[in-house]
């Protein structure tokens, strides 16, 4: 991430150390880069750095699109849903041959896995999870529903299949991001670079502080902010709330 002529300097040096080190070159051209702004400025980046493909998007990147011109790029969701339509219709061939069990083991660990990585990192796209649910639980029943979705996703010794909700994954998911940038011990990548997003909100300094400020008197429009940290900033407040229903105690109780 190059954010102004200070970093051109680290880049040139990175590549300086690496040529020293592997006695490879990097091949610019065959590089792809994704300009945020105004895309003419890439004119006056230095030639060597000038000769990669600069574009606004979108741009594949460890497996997930990447557009300077929109928040969650439609490209990441246009053939997932698709190819999990695909596994499914493949088992269903040999729906006669599972038990209710060997179904739930069959969506969880060879269909419902690909999707955890990128519910995982992007924010859903709109009726994504609804469509996919409605097509899973025609899997799983083959047209017999013999109890309520709720009882699906309960453990084995609670009665259940054990089946993931995804609606939860995606909240677990949330919740783990924010556990690893609030309260781990060590500073992880990710949260390093999560906490310099966070400092340059709105100008005012602030990175972890902005989940635990109360909402009186304070600025509560997060558009500036990159729409996946909108979701935790969603995901803490809510739990915060329902943290603290949960602990007041009954009228006329003493509290413990």
């Amino acid at each position: 991430m190059v954010q102004d002529p200070g970093d051109l300097v680290r880049v040139e040096a990175c590549q300086a150390i690496y040529l020293a080190a592997s006695s490879a070159r990097v091949n610019w051209v065959k590089s792809s880069g994704l300009a945020v702004g105004d895309l003419r400025q890439v004119n006056s980046l230095p030639p060597v750095l000038q000769t990669i493909q600069w574009s606004t998007g979108p741009l594949l990147y460890l497996g997930v699109y990447l557009s300077a011109t929109h928040p969650s790029s439609p490209e990441n969701w246009q053939n997932l849903e698709g190819g999990v339509l695909e596994r499914l219709r493949k088992w269903t061939r040999l729906l006669r041959c599972l038990s209710l069990r060997g179904r739930a083991l069959v969506l969880n660990q060879l269909v419902l896995s690909t999707l955890w990585y990128r519910l995982n990192t992007l924010v859903l796209a709109p009726g994504f999870l609804n469509n996919l649910r409605t097509s899973i639980l025609e899997f799983f029943w083959s047209g017999m529903h013999w109890a309520s979705v709720g009882v699906l996703h309960l453990p084995l010794k609670e009665g259940g299949q054990g089946l993931k909700c995804l609606h939860t994954q995606v909240r677990v998911f949330r919740l783990q991001a924010l556990q690893r940038l609030l309260y781990s011990a060590s500073s992880s990548t990710w949260s390093i670079l999560v906490h310099a997003f966070l400092h340059c909100f709105q100008g005012l300094r602030y990175d972890r502080q902005l989940f635990y400020l109360c909402p009186r008197g304070f600025p509560r429009d997060l558009s500036g902010l990159l729409v996946l940290y909108q979701d935790l900033e969603t995901v803490f407040n809510d739990q915060v709330r329902g943290g603290h229903r949960g602990s007041r105690s009954p009228r006329g109780a003493p509290a413990t």
